[in-house]
């Protein structure tokens, strides 16, 4: 400290060991109270939310592939409840997309 300020003492937030609580204007309080408000209408939102909507064909047009292991099939199907987009684009495929799909998946995730 004395190299920096010789012989003078330092003080504010220069000084070692200074906790001292910043006082906020009203201005900064009310700017920090309406983002607490805006996250908390978030988070109740997300809290609201309910499940998705699961395309009931998916279930048959999974379960149906000729070729792979029942096992399989469910690894790949429980991916899919968990990605809807890809699950809707899933049972819009043509049987033969729904199979290099799979196979695909599988071999990626360890299955073939």
């Amino acid at each position: 400290m004395e190299a920096i300020f010789a012989n003078d003492m330092a003080h504010s937030k220069f000084a070692l060991g200074c906790r001292g609580e910043r006082n906020f204007s009203e201005e900064e309080m009310l700017m920090l109270t309406n983002m607490s408000d805006a996250v908390n209408n978030v988070a109740n939102a997300l809290r609201e939310i309910g499940p998705a909507h699961v395309d009931a064909n998916l279930y048959l047009a999974m379960m149906e592939m000729p070729g792979f292991s029942e096992e399989a099939l469910i690894v790949a199907y429980t991916f899919l409840l968990d990605n809807k987009a890809q699950g809707r684009c899933f049972v819009n495929m043509s049987d033969a997309h729904r199979a290099l799909w799979l196979r695909t998946f599988l071999a990626k995730n360890y299955y073939v």
